[in-house]
């Protein structure tokens, strides 16, 4: 039965419904109940759903506090738009142009080719080193760019085992097909994933074809020549391939996501927390440094990692981790020529460039930079500095970002004509031809077109909502409202609300999460009197372990894209993820995280400010 036209012209106009909506039908809460409470209410309310439901895009959403916040008395236009720039923006501004610049010179490819070639072709080492290149590249670089580099190279070994396969099966074979072209005829480019908010202004992605795994593996080889059905041995050894392929495609994301909570510029949420947290409690005497921040996380997310590792390999290789390809003369086959493709990417890298020791070495100089200007167990060096307080982790990454654009991308030219003035026995350039600077690592126009500029201004936007809600009395009066909590032990609370923030960010931006749950969070501390870090990290690193659906996070959705998976797949795999990355975080931070951060006690730095309530 058709459903009536108007019906069917209202499910047209739905996202322009869930735009109209909400603000009509939120309005009489801030009518009824007059106050600057209410209306930091209106707009939490109104935020929520927006970026919820992504009516409208997340960073439009984010805007939303400059326009209601002074026009209902809560904050002054100067102030909520200081709110947005805070130390922690430009940390994430600097450290992102950091991460492109490893991008734009290539150097995260020449790492990820060189842990392959290291650990080797057999099919639990190849997951491993998959999953580690990921999880250590995506602690700096973007998780969706991490990720849609790796893919094509797993895309290009799938191809090459699935070509043996065939030939050890007995099949008809084509001629010799060039080293960038497989069995299949389909040209696999070994760069990024076509991803437009990754694309240069140098148009270097333009080449990349639709990946090869969107044509039926299965059909393809069934079908060659026309003719006859695969043998039950065969299909056996068809299944475990793409058991195999499937495995090491989801373990891509799966790394990804893991290794951005390392990091305090590893993913959006830390930054949330990071930013959010110095305007909920500036008197603390604890900072979420860039040092700190690594110290607690490495051990939580490689912990989490190795049992990510050990349940992909169990679920989609089986126990005997050697026998997924078969024979052992078949699999020596596929790892040879595994190995091989592997070695001929990275042999085309040629030697190491001048752009690439640049980013090298300016990489290796911020880590250290963020980790001793505070490191906690020795002093730091910003104690050199007239006002050791005023230098932040943004005051680092900008200062080596700023470097990256004076900095020469190339061998500078006055070097290369010593060079060859030396061969030809003259020491002097020719005065006709003028040396001239090269560009340096990073020009504008590529940060431009990479920056993801959407995810800055949803962050920024929640520190302007933190800053809104301490000054309308939002957060106290959330507090009040919290009371039957009181009777309930602090771990039990904690366990709750990583639970249900893990539930929440499989179907909402992770940052979007975070700047929603951090200020309620941080009431819940104060009210139940826990240190108000025991209640805020597990939820805040729980919002990034989205594993379950294709759109949870971008990592997820381009391994699915590639057509190896499906949405059951990642269900099937992602639930044991979920509860792994829960029981991990609630152990680390009940143990290891009392120590390190002393939640042991609820500091006085957290009490409630003076009443700031008004009716």
């Amino acid at each position: 039965m058709t459903s009536p036209h108007w019906l069917r012209q209202l499910y047209a106009y739905r996202q322009t419904l869930w735009i109209i909506l909400p603000p009509l039908l939120l309005l009489p809460i801030p009518c009824a109940l007059p106050g600057t409470v209410a209306a930091c209410g209106y707009c939490i309310l109104l935020m929520a759903i927006y970026w919820v439901s992504e009516a409208l895009p997340l960073a439009v959403t984010a805007f939303l506090p400059v326009i209601i916040f002074p026009i209902s008395g809560i904050m002054d236009a100067s102030d909520v738009s200081a709110a947005y720039f805070k130390d922690t923006t430009f940390l994430f501004i600097g450290g992102l142009m950091i991460a492109i610049s490893v991008e734009v010179s290539g150097l995260h490819k020449r790492i990820a080719l060189k842990v392959l070639l290291i650990v080797g072709p057999k099919p639990h080492a190849l997951m491993f080193g998959f999953m580690f290149t990921t999880f250590f590249l995506s602690m700096w670089i973007s998780n969706t760019a991490t990720t849609a580099m790796m893919l094509p190279i797993i895309e290009a070994v799938f191809n090459e085992m699935k070509s043996t396969d065939q030939i050890t099966s007995g099949k008809p074979q084509k001629e010799e097909l060039p080293d960038d072209v497989t069995s299949d005829g389909k040209e696999v480019a070994m760069t990024s994933f076509h991803n437009d908010a990754f694309k240069g202004d140098d148009d270097e992605y333009d080449d990349i074809k639709t990946p090869t795994s969107q044509i039926s593996k299965r059909e393809d080889i069934e079908s060659q020549d026309g003719a006859e059905e695969l043998s039950k041995d065969e299909m056996k050894r068809l299944e475990k391939l793409e058991r195999f392929v499937k495995g090491i495609t989801i373990s891509v994301p799966y790394s990804a996501s893991i290794g951005g909570t390392v990091t305090l510029t590893g993913t959006g949420p830390n930054l949330v927390l990071a930013g959010q947290f110095e305007t909920l409690f500036p008197d603390a005497d604890v900072s979420l440094s860039f040092g700190n921040w690594i110290a607690y996380n490495v051990a939580g997310a490689s912990v989490l990692l190795f049992l990510a590792y050990v349940w992909l390999t169990f679920y989609y290789l089986g126990i005997d981790f050697r026998s997924c390809c078969g024979k052992k003369g078949e699999r020596n086959e596929s790892e040879r020529k595994v190995k091989s493709i592997i070695e001929r990417e990275y042999a085309k890298l040629g030697d190491i460039k001048w752009g690439e020791s640049t980013v090298a070495v300016v990489f290796i100089m911020t880590v250290l930079l963020w980790f001793f200007r505070e490191p906690g167990f020795i002093p730091g060096y910003a104690l050199i500095f007239p006002v050791p307080d005023y230098p932040g982790d943004g005051t680092v990454a900008m200062l080596m970002a700023t470097l990256l654009f004076v900095l020469p991308g190339e061998r500078p030219e006055f070097l290369r004509k010593r060079e060859v003035s030396e061969n030809e026995g003259d020491d002097d350039c020719d005065e006709e031809k003028l040396c001239r600077p090269v560009d340096g690592v990073l020009v504008w126009k590529t940060v431009q077109h990479k920056f993801p500029w959407d995810i800055l201004f949803l962050i920024a936007g929640g520190f302007a909502l933190a800053d809104g809600s301490q000054a309308s009395g939002f957060s106290e009066w959330m507090g009040e409202q919290l009371t039957f909590l009181d009777g309930i032990e602090p771990w039990a609370i904690s366990l709750t609300v990583t639970i249900i923030v893990c539930i929440f960010t499989e179907c909402s931006s992770n940052a979007a999460t975070a700047s929603l749950f951090v200020p309620i969070l941080a009431e819940l501390a104060r009210k139940v009197r826990v240190h108000p870090l025991y209640l805020m990290i597990p939820p805040v690193l729980a919002s990034s372990l989205a594993f379950m659906l294709p759109v949870a996070t971008p990592p997820n959705a381009i391994a699915f894209s590639y057509g190896h998976l499906k949405v059951v797949d990642l269900v099937k795999a992602g639930w044991l993820m979920n509860i792994l990355g829960i029981a991990v975080i609630s152990i680390f931070i009940n143990t290891y995280g009392m120590v390190f951060w002393n939640l042991g006690s609820f500091p006085e730095w957290a009490e409630y400010p003076n009443s700031t309530i008004t009716t």
